[in-house]
């Protein structure tokens, strides 16, 4: 917050410290910057990399100019000016939306879409000449009404980029920012909180194009003048650049790559031979020495400067905490749920994995599945998730067949999960983790855009931080815990969720036996105080004994038996296929 705010003073008092050309020079790379913290909010937030920002940046900027000669610069086309921004994150928003719901993954894939849209956009502005301009561009844009000297102009585009920084800080903040975050590290432990992923980077990227129409917009008046070259590859692959050498990560960092690497061109392009292959060293210097860009080398030193700092507060108690806000309950119907696989075979490719499966779940309580490896039990949990399709079957969640459903919206009818391995996120702090499973089917998409709910806290998560005492260490990153300590955050994230049907694949996991009765506890007393159904994968016997009511055996991805743990133990082909081990 204070670097922001420094940088900001610096942006205001610039004027007084430099001549009109400097001061035109940054008032273009100013709109530039905007445009580039939006690919920051994309590539260094929600782990997308758009190739074609600059497509939006030039809509908007064609929108403008039009509306600014229909208007002969009259105040009139101020009314149409943000309509010409908000058009550009619409038009983002749609893009990403229909995209992602394509192919899912935010990959190579979507970044050459964007890439290549944008070079789409090249070619019908350069060739719809009537509206357009074509090659020679859109000519005679009038400057804003009032705005006449170089530096009005300037602060035009401080305050844009001001208002541009405050929109994005104010969103990296609110949870919506935490699951960007979280979206990069793990996108499918988002969705099996019950996150639309597809939704939340159509966003980011609806963001993305909102920011740069408003620096594009501004850029009309300013030059007078909007090209076919200001939607293209060039503009396109230079925000990029500078993203990367400023600092992807942070909010700043884009703007500082931009006004570093802009500033250096201007001063220099035209004295130092090959400048543009002098830029492209500098470019790969700055990846592989400083992964993180300017900005993270900066944010690195001053937490090592001021680290010792931080210590003596930690010491001394540190500052006044926040008030807690109790989150609402979960509006999910009360006990078990009723939960049945109804002959479900399931697989992958050519090879099959669930071979008519069936059983049914229908009361709240601890039950184990258990069976040799293959037999298919982390694949039934898929199959209950909806990460593994039904060739055949059929797959019921309280009358509801929800076979085919996305992952998100299966997890919204009150089904929880841990993983083997623990999935958390580990750059996020232990708190930003837990407000995750806490906001799950607790949050609509605008309590999103609150940073109060990250402040939320219920009393299973109070009762779990007395259990475990670091897990109330709020700011400690997830990174740094033992594998141990993160089986029980993702543990006590799978519980916060408070669904009706909770399914843990082996719990206890590369525990010590201090360790894994703690889990067992913690199972016990979560079970009637949820009142659900929990259903644990487990090999070892002996915690299938101290848990599970009932014991479901799987066998070649087929039910082999099912029973007590002791009829399960006296079955005879229950032995034959499976041989139970204490820990």
């Amino acid at each position: 917050m204070r670097t922001t705010s420094l940088g900001i003073l610096a942006i205001l008092l610039l004027p007084l410290v430099v001549g009109d050309y400097w001061i035109y020079q940054f008032g273009l790379y100013f709109l530039y910057a905007a445009a580039a913290v939006g690919i920051g909010a994309c590539w260094g937030r929600a782990g997308f990399l758009p190739l074609g920002q600059a497509m939006f940046f030039g809509i908007a900027a064609y929108l403008s100019g039009l509306a600014l000669i229909a208007c002969d610069g009259s105040a009139t086309a101020l009314i149409f000016l943000p309509l010409a921004a908000a058009a550009s994150g619409l038009l983002a928003y749609l893009i990403a939306a229909l995209v992602f719901r394509g192919i899912g993954e935010s990959g190579a894939y979507f970044s050459m879409i964007t890439l290549a849209l944008s070079l789409l956009t090249f070619q019908i502005a350069n060739n719809w000449s009537t509206v357009t301009g074509g090659f020679n561009g859109l000519k005679g844009i009038p400057g804003l009404p009032g705005i006449e000297s170089y530096t009005a102009s300037y602060y035009v585009a401080a305050v844009a980029l001001i208002l541009v920084l405050g929109l994005c800080g104010w969103l990296y903040d609110a949870p919506i920012g935490i699951l960007w975050r979280a979206l990069a590290e793990n996108e499918r432990r988002v969705a099996l909180f019950g996150f639309d992923t597809n939704r939340l980077k159509a966003i980011a990227f609806g963001v993305s194009g909102l920011v740069a129409g408003i620096g594009g917009v501004l850029y009309a008046p300013q030059q007078g003048l909007v090209s076919p070259q200001l939607t293209g590859f060039i503009l396109s692959a230079n925000l990029v650049i500078w993203v990367a050498v400023g600092g992807r990560g942070t909010l700043l960092g884009p703007v500082l790559g931009t006004l570093i690497v802009g500033a250096l061109t201007t001063q220099l392009r035209d004295t130092i031979p090959f400048w543009e292959v002098l830029m492209a060293a500098f470019f790969i210097f700055v990846v592989l020495a400083m992964p993180d860009g300017l900005a993270g080398a900066i944010a690195r030193a001053a937490t090592r400067l001021t680290a010792s700092s931080h210590l003596a507060r930690k010491l001394m108690g540190g500052g006044a905490a926040r008030p807690k806000i109790m989150a609402p309950a979960r509006t999910l119907e009360a006990g078990g749920a009723q939960l049945e696989i109804r002959d479900v075979s399931a697989g992958i490719g050519e090879v099959a994995i669930l071979d008519r499966l069936s059983f049914a779940i229908r009361q709240s309580g601890i039950s184990c599945i258990i069976g040799p490896n293959g037999a298919g039990k982390t694949s039934t949990f898929n199959l209950l998730t909806g990460e593994l399709a039904a060739r055949r079957g059929q797959v019921v969640l309280d009358g509801v067949m929800v076979s085919g459903m996305a992952p998100h919206r299966i997890v919204r009818r009150g089904v929880g999960r841990k993983f083997q391995i623990p999935s958390v996120f580990p750059d996020l702090a232990i708190a930003d983790n837990l407000g995750i499973a806490l906001w799950s089917g607790r949050a609509s998409w605008l309590d999103l855009l609150r940073p109060r709910l990250r402040r939320w806290t219920s009393p299973m998560l109070e009762e779990l931080c007395e259990r475990y005492p670091f897990l109330a260490e709020a700011d400690r990153r997830a990174a740094e815990l033992s594998h141990g300590e993160r089986q029980i955050l993702e543990l006590a994230m799978a519980l916060l969720t408070e669904p009706r049907v909770l399914l843990l694949d082996e719990p206890c996991a590369g525990l010590s036996p201090e360790e894994t009765q703690g889990v067992i506890d913690v199972i016990r007393w979560a079970a009637p105080r949820l009142g659900s159904a929990i259903v644990v994968i487990e090999h070892d016997m002996s915690l299938v004994k101290a848990l599970a009511a009932t014991v479901y055996v799987l066998h070649n991805g087929t039910l082999l038996a099912e029973g007590s743990v002791a009829e399960i133990q006296a079955d005879p082909a229950v032995r034959a296929v499976y041989v139970g081990s204490e820990k």
